[in-house]
């Protein structure tokens, strides 16, 4: 992949998606689908959504539903309980 740790790719129509530069998928259902890309996280949310297909070795990610929404934010770098207590 041509510099895949940092770009991706995203196709849309109102009823399919296809993503690439995908690291994971942590939650999806039929409204809301989690995409973590290498620098940010993006939120798909729709009506029928479902995964065609799914190839985290690629990076890549199909959908299939009615994409009402997309959504963007920065990755969290996760903190440890006890930083977070001591502050």
């Amino acid at each position: 992949m041509e510099n895949s740790s940092k770009a991706h790719r995203l196709e849309l129509d109102r009823r399919s998606a296809h993503i690439t530069g995908v690291t994971d998928v942590p939650v999806f259902s039929d409204k809301t689908v989690t995409i973590k890309l290498a620098t940010e996280t993006l939120t798909v949310t729709g009506q029928n959504l479902s995964v065609k297909s799914l190839d985290v070795e690629s990076g890549s990610l199909s959908l299939s539903g009615e994409v009402t929404s997309l959504r963007y934010s920065a990755a969290l770098t996760p903190t440890s309980f006890f930083k977070k207590l001591l502050k």
